[in-house]
């Protein structure tokens, strides 16, 4: 087997501390009657692999808005304090629209986040999944994604020095705050009605399945890394659609951690 490392750390211990925020999160959740899930590599993993896909560097877990709201709300008395929560709501300056929980005193640092003022530790991430109205849903995508590119601009740069000078006079007019107010918007603007399709909206959601309810309410335990976790009674729909022939495994040079990391502290 391969010993993948990352900046010279081995990334079995990396999973060990993921696998500790894990444990806190799913305590927690378990104790609050709050419902999550493995989602993309994280779920692709524990069934193929029964824990982490072995040069995988993260943990994703995906919950509905009305769980996750539930979360956010409880781990404001009952998160260990050994770990903290990172979203666009804590640091102004985060790019993204989902969650992070985060272990103190240790470091994960993304090349294309490191100039972004972020704690930089080691992360799980939590997806929040809202609901779409499929007449609409590829207008609320593109607006997720214009908004998306707005923040990437004002925090990234990503975009800047291209020479549209109308872009860069709009996106530099909208306020951040504004930009995630709308963000909020577009994703849970359908939430009050009773709609039974999903979808992971806050980050990439052309890129992932439209889930029917039952799909995502509907879950069994699977083994990750000799313990039992949720996962979707229909695992093999979800990652099928996701992945293709997901238990056939990538070209071996394809086989690496995918995100940058250029600094890294246990």
């Amino acid at each position: 087997m391969h010993n993948y490392e990352i900046c010279g750390i081995p990334l079995q211990d990396i999973h060990k501390v993921q696998l500790e925020i894990l444990d806190a999160v799913d305590d927690i959740c378990k104790h609050n009657g709050i419902q999550y899930f493995l989602s993309g590599g994280t779920l692709l993993g524990a069934i193929r692999h029964k824990g982490f896909i072995p040069w995988d560097d993260d943990i994703d877990l995906w919950m509905t808005r009305k769980n996750f709201k539930k979360f956010k709300k409880v781990i404001k008395a009952q998160l260990p304090e050994a770990y903290f929560p990172e979203d666009y709501y804590t640091k102004k300056q985060c790019p993204l629209s989902i969650l992070k929980i985060e272990k103190r005193g240790t470091r994960f640092v993304e090349g294309v986040f490191s100039h972004v003022p972020l704690s930089h530790c080691i992360y799980i991430d939590i997806f929040p999944l809202d609901k779409i109205w499929m007449p609409t849903y590829r207008l609320q995508t593109a607006i997720l994604i214009k908004l998306q590119a707005i923040r990437d601009y004002k925090i990234r740069g990503v975009g800047r020095n291209e020479g549209n000078k109308l872009k860069d006079i709009l996106y530099s007019a909208m306020p951040l705050g504004l930009c995630r107010a709308l963000t909020e918007f577009f994703m849970r603007c359908f939430n009050f009605l009773p709609l039974k399709q999903y979808n992971q909206l806050c980050h990439r959601g052309r890129h992932w399945p439209v889930f029917r309810k039952e799909s995502i309410e509907d879950l069994i335990d699977v083994e990750f890394e000799g313990k039992q976790y949720p996962a979707p009674r229909t695992y093999d729909k979800i990652l099928t659609a996701c992945y293709g022939d997901y238990m056939q495994l990538p070209p071996v040079e394809k086989q690496e951690p995918i995100h940058d990391i250029i600094e890294c502290k246990i």
